[in-house]
């Protein structure tokens, strides 16, 4: 079981990279009314608080969120999560804030500021020992 999501996480990226966005794999799939927790119960899975909050529709896009474990350095700097997105490849975010912040601004980009929903997911990998 240990080397099944490091593996489930790399056939992600193939498929992302060629075009496609769905693995016929298993993965935990939340869904649910607006307000009903989802948002929750990925925070839950992760250990952190990342996801945008408010009030009325805040999640416009779904989110593929890969969990990936890495050893630990001996830096307490560098030992905390890390996210990166699909769509900056070469920025690391050790801020949990500053990822959310970047999922409202890229759900803004692409869904607008008018309460839009789009299909397009936003891809999320969070790595840590953790």
């Amino acid at each position: 079981m240990d080397k099944l999501i490091p593996t489930v996480n790399r056939l992600q990226d193939v498929f992302n990279t060629v075009g496609q966005d769905e693995i016929d794999l298993p993965q935990i799939v939340v869904v649910g009314s607006q307000s009903s927790g989802k948002s929750s119960v990925l925070e839950n899975l992760v250990g952190r608080d990342f996801l945008p909050r408010g009030s009325g529709i805040v999640t416009r896009r779904p989110l593929v969120l890969q969990l990936a474990n890495v050893a630990r350095t001996g830096d307490a700097a560098q030992d905390g999560p890390r996210g990166q997105f699909l769509h900056l490849p070469n920025q690391v975010f050790t801020d949990m804030a500053d990822v959310r912040r970047e999922i409202e601004r890229e759900t803004e980009r692409l869904a607008g500021s008018n309460k839009g929903i789009m299909k397009a997911p936003i891809h999320l990998r969070i790595s840590s020992p953790d």
